[in-house]
């Protein structure tokens, strides 16, 4: 039967693609091995017949086509992210082009629906297939409007897909993956709950991205969507069998172009779209974290980047060299740099012109941040501190050969970082060579600082080389400078522009809560101020501000709340860190002196220009990101660039204005683990200039786009939303007794309404990180009726009851898996209410029985036996009779008998096992593969004994191998391979007949058991 996803957004999804140009295949008829490899799902006739349409002068015939295929597959084996097969498909496979990139039309593009991606009997079915040249290289995942859990669930469900080993070949040729329900987006969502959604693979959880057309590209795409086309429908629709929808009103609602299922497929598959995404928008960063682990991850260009390369583009075909990339903090400005960079080296390539790329920063810290980026990515980093070094690179191409061993390599990336620190106020003029087949591109980074017109050695640099293309990227340009100062005056227009509501809108940054200090303290911060002013003769505010008297209770202050804080936002967030900006540098020290006589719970670090090397500068932001360091003291260092998810407080003691304010307060806006927001405790009453700054910049942007600038709103929360969340908060909260957590629990336990619990949980969570507001927005008894000690343990109440009832709906419906009734048994609580002496009794023995049978459901080793599924099985309708709480004791008694017998079995089947786990050394790996061999359907020995006289000599041959070896189970391919002579002796010497299919399986399940070993392991 047919889902209301299948007729509604997959099926019209489908029809969508083919008016983009794609070919519906119905794969009904097709079978693995014949039609395509199933260890790679790559078709072979499509793949054949693209290789020799574009690549003519190659002969290519079906033999030729397997061996690239077999080829592919090993390479997908590699434990790297599918990184290889990525280089193969931008730069072929021996010789062999696999896409032409010149040519889009060139190449084959075919949709599927239901392919199996399949190893032994695990599998899973995408709805959606998007091959090109016969390679799965994207596919599309859609659920029904308002499905449970969003597209949460598909993203869930994707990353435990992706993480297991045998589906690693799957994950590596995986390009590019949509996930829609076909709702719109909801912006208040921090998690990817509605809407449709876009990612590239990844081992180790899914990182989802909206996108959103900009109007004008949205017309033009909608302007080359070929007609509806009736015969492609009705083939569709019959081969889904699903024809009876042909002319209905809601199937032509369900292929409309904007729905929003449809739009990301125009968003994503249009042909050329496609083709810049797969060459330009996908990259692999490498690099060791501060944990020292080495960590691969892969990229996909992101939404505004791409308009960004496009504006760039668009800017450059007509003619005008410069301009400035207006990007909010946080919005990925140098990776865009590297992707940019990539892309227009063929721009200019095309051109007949060698493309030399400057990115140029003024900092140091911002040098080394801006060279680990590139190199993580692949590209090979010049680094340029000096002013002689700059202009040999700018005089001599040559210079831009590096050495590699022996050899001079020419990087396919190559990004010159230049640090004019130190020779920026060198205005002397600079002649450079240039050449008519050498084209210059600077980046300027943070070009929000003050370069002025003719009076800096970028000025003079750019008068010497007035061919070069010159790119700003700032988050906060100068605006409503003196002098012509203005970012855009010395730069250029605006390319392009991405503001933070957006990016808040579309996770990458967060929304901040400014939260004023407590009144009771503002009182008495007047009172010491007014007394050291009287008093003391402190006439000066910065001296005042830097008297221990003042600086002591100020620092106690910041400490409560960040312990408080942390306390709030529960266990996940509890090491969160916080920065303090002090007004003067002095202060800073004072403030510093101060948080030493804390307990050493409290770690804190002070960073100023003058203090400490650049060494211990560094290893201070490191320790700090580690959560080595709780709090950083600075005075005007790290209030740009400096990148820490776990800064979610910051303590403004200090009045700062324009777009420095704007550059300080993005420190705290980095998405982190659950939470919603970034914190700002502002002692200095920002809140005038910040308007003020907001609207300097809202007018900017209405100046350049006109009305659609009224959609931006501000970097906070809006006080009236805040003061509208308290009021609810308050409404649902009220009847329950959230300063008791024994009578809480009591209340909380008898709601059988699960979106009642919902809107409980959601007004806890929300008021965790407005606790700070409720006084300042009239609150108070909201401040008074919770105990903010109380608050995870109240939340813990919430999700106990939630899980209770999910649990209870699980096993009504019978619709639990094996693996998931696992993790049930984990997490099951049974509660029987009863009254009398006798029920007490036997209620307590059954819950005991309960929890020993499924302990030793737990304990056994092989949960893929099928005794044990069968077993598992009558373990779950016990579990759903027992989770009815009216039972008799006699009811109650004859389930403790049941159970019973379940646990004598599910304990005998563990005494096999152990016995045969035994007998090779304690090797559960062995035991496994044993039974398995003994259930094929004509197993390689006629008896246990004699099985094992062939696997005992063997294992002790495949560990001594993995001994010497380990790292060889990351290339399974290679594995199998060498442990393929050591198993055919194993059978010749025991005299078994066998086939090389039966060897195949033995290689197979041996690595597996290791690999699944060994995962656990490093784990």
């Amino acid at each position: 039967m047919h889902g209301p996803e299948d007729k509604y957004v997959k099926v019209p999804a489908l029809v969508h693609a083919t008016r983009l140009g794609w070919r519906y295949r119905s794969i009904r008829n097709d079978k693995p091995g014949t039609d395509y490899d199933p260890d790679t799902n790559i078709f072979y006739d499509l793949f054949g017949q693209a290789l020799r349409r574009i690549n003519p002068d190659m002969d290519i015939d079906d033999d030729q086509v397997r061996f690239l295929i077999r080829k592919i597959a090993v390479t997908l084996d590699s434990d790297d992210l599918g990184r290889a097969f990525f280089s193969n498909l931008l730069h072929g496979l021996d010789g062999y082009r696999l896409i032409d990139f010149a040519t889009p039309d060139n190449n084959d593009f075919t949709v599927v629906t239901e392919l199996t991606y399949a190893h032994d009997d695990d599998n899973f079915r995408p709805d959606i297939v998007f091959l090109i040249n016969g390679m799965p290289l994207c596919f599309m995942e859609v659920k029904r409007l308002n499905n449970r859990n969003g597209i949460l669930a598909e993203r869930d469900r994707m990353y435990t897909r992706f993480k297991q080993p045998f589906f690693r070949r799957f994950a590596n040729i995986t390009q590019i993956m949509a996930f829609s329900n076909d709702q719109p987006y909801d912006d208040s969502d921090r998690e990817p709950i509605q809407g449709s959604f876009y990612a590239t693979s990844s081992y180790d959880g899914i990182r989802m991205n909206r996108f959103r057309e900009e109007e004008d590209s949205s017309r033009q795409l909608l302007q080359q969507l070929a007609p509806r086309g009736i015969d492609e429908e009705k083939f569709i629709l019959k081969d889904n069998n699903l024809i009876s929808l042909l002319d209905s009103p809601q199937w032509d609602e369900a292929v409309d172009p904007q729905t929003p299922a449809n739009s990301i497929i125009t968003s994503l598959f249009s042909r050329e779209r496609l083709m810049f995404l797969l060459r330009y928008g996908l990259c692999y960063k490498d690099y060791v974290n501060d944990n020292g682990i080495r960590v691969i991850e892969k990229h996909i260009m992101r939404y505004p980047q791409f308009f960004a390369s496009q504006a760039v583009r668009r800017t450059l075909d007509s003619g005008i060299r410069q301009g400035v990339i207006w990007h909010t903090q946080g919005s990925g400005k140098t990776e865009l740099a590297f992707l940019l960079t990539r892309y227009l080296r063929d721009y200019y390539q095309d051109r007949q012109r060698v493309l030399y790329t400057f990115f140029i920063v003024d900092r140091l810290d911002l040098a080394d941040q801006a060279d680990d980026e590139f190199r993580s990515r692949g590209a090979t980093v010049i680094r340029v501190d000096s002013r002689d070094d700059f202009v040999t690179l700018l005089r001599k191409p040559s210079s831009w050969n590096t050495k590699q061993g022996d050899g001079i390599t020419i990087s396919p990336v190559k990004i010159a970082v230049v640090n004019i620190q130190k020779f920026s106020a060198d205005a002397q003029t600079i002649t450079t060579e240039y050449g008519l087949n050498e084209q210059r591109l600077f980046f300027i980074d943070e070009a929000h600082r003050e370069y002025k017109p003719g009076k800096s050695f970028l000025a003079a640099l750019f008068n010497a080389d007035r061919d070069a293309v010159r790119i700003a990227l700032t988050g906060t340009p100068l605006i409503r400078q003196k002098n012509g100062a203005d970012t855009k005056q010395v730069f250029g227009e605006y390319i392009h522009t991405y503001f933070y509501d957006r990016s808040i809108a579309d996770g990458y940054t967060l929304r901040l809560l400014r939260e004023d200090i407590k009144p009771q303290f503002r009182v008495r911060m007047r009172s010491i101020m007014d007394t050291l002013q009287e008093i003391d003769k402190l006439t000066d505010l910065d001296q005042v501000c830097e008297h221990p008297h003042f600086v002591e209770p100020l620092t106690e202050y910041i400490v409560n709340d960040l312990i408080q804080s942390r306390i709030a936002l529960g266990r996940d967030c509890s090491n969160i860190g916080a920065m303090i900006v002090a007004r003067t540098s002095q202060q800073a020290r004072n403030i510093y002196a101060a948080l030493q006589q804390y307990d050493t719970d409290i770690s804190s670090a002070l960073v100023l220009y003058d203090e400490g090397s650049k060494k211990e500068q560094r290893d201070i932001q490191k320790r700090f990101k580690l959560g080595e360091i709780d709090i950083l003291v600075v005075f005007n260092m790290l209030l740009t660039g400096f990148d820490a998810r776990r800064l979610k407080k910051m303590y403004l003691c200090r009045p700062l204005k324009a777009h420095n304010l704007l550059q300080a307060l993005t420190r705290v806006n980095r998405p982190y683990k659950s939470m919603d927001h970034g914190f700002v405790v502002d002692f200095v009453d920002i809140s005038k200039q910040f308007d003020k700054t907001n609207q300097d910049y809202l007018a900017e942007l209405n100046g350049e786009f006109g009305q659609d600038a009224a959609r931006y709103a501000s970097l906070f929360d809006d006080p009236k939303a805040i003061k509208a969340d308290l009021s609810d908060i308050k409404d649902i909260l009220w009847r329950y007794s959230t300063d008791n957590e024994y009578a809480f629990a009591k209340e909380i336990s008898a709601i059988q309404d699960e979106d009642e619990l919902y809107r409980i949980r959601r007004a806890l969570e929300r008021y965790k990180e407005l606790r700070n507001l409720a006084t300042l927005y009239g609150f108070n008894e909201l401040d008074e009726h919770f105990d903010i000690a109380l608050f995870g343990k109240l939340l813990n109440e919430v999700n106990l009851r939630i899980e209770r009832i999910n649990e209870q709906k699980a096993l009504k419906l019978g619709q639990l898996s094996t693996g998931s009734l696992n993790i049930l048994l984990d997490h099951m609580e049974f509660s029987f209410e009863k009254e009398g002496t006798e029920e007490l009794t036997v209620a307590d023995k059954l819950k005991k029985t309960i929890h020993t049978t499924c302990g030793s459901f737990q304990g056994n080793d092989d949960p893929k036996d099928p005794a044990y599924v069968n077993l598992l099985d009558k373990l779950r309708e016990k579990l759903v009779k027992a989770n009815m709480q009216e039972l008799t004791t006699d009811e109650m008694t004859d389930l403790i008998g049941q159970f019973e017998e379940l646990k004598r079995e599910a304990d005998e089947l563990n005494r096999k096992n152990d016995l045969l786990t035994g007998k090779y050394g304690g090797d559960a790996k062995f035991m496994r593969i044993h039974k398995e061999m003994m259930g094929d359907d004509q197993p390689m020995a006629t008896s246990d004994a004699a099985l094992f006289r062939i696997l005992s000599p063997l294992r002790r041959s495949i560990d001594a191998t993995v001994e010497r070896n380990a790292a060889a189970l990351d290339q399974p391919a290679i594995f199998k391979h060498s442990i393929g002579p050591t198993i055919i002796k194993a059978f010749k010497d025991n005299d078994v007949t066998f086939s090389p299919s039966q060897v195949k399986t033995t290689a197979d399940r041996i690595y597996n058991e290791y690999s699944d070993e060994r995962k656990t392991r490093l784990a």
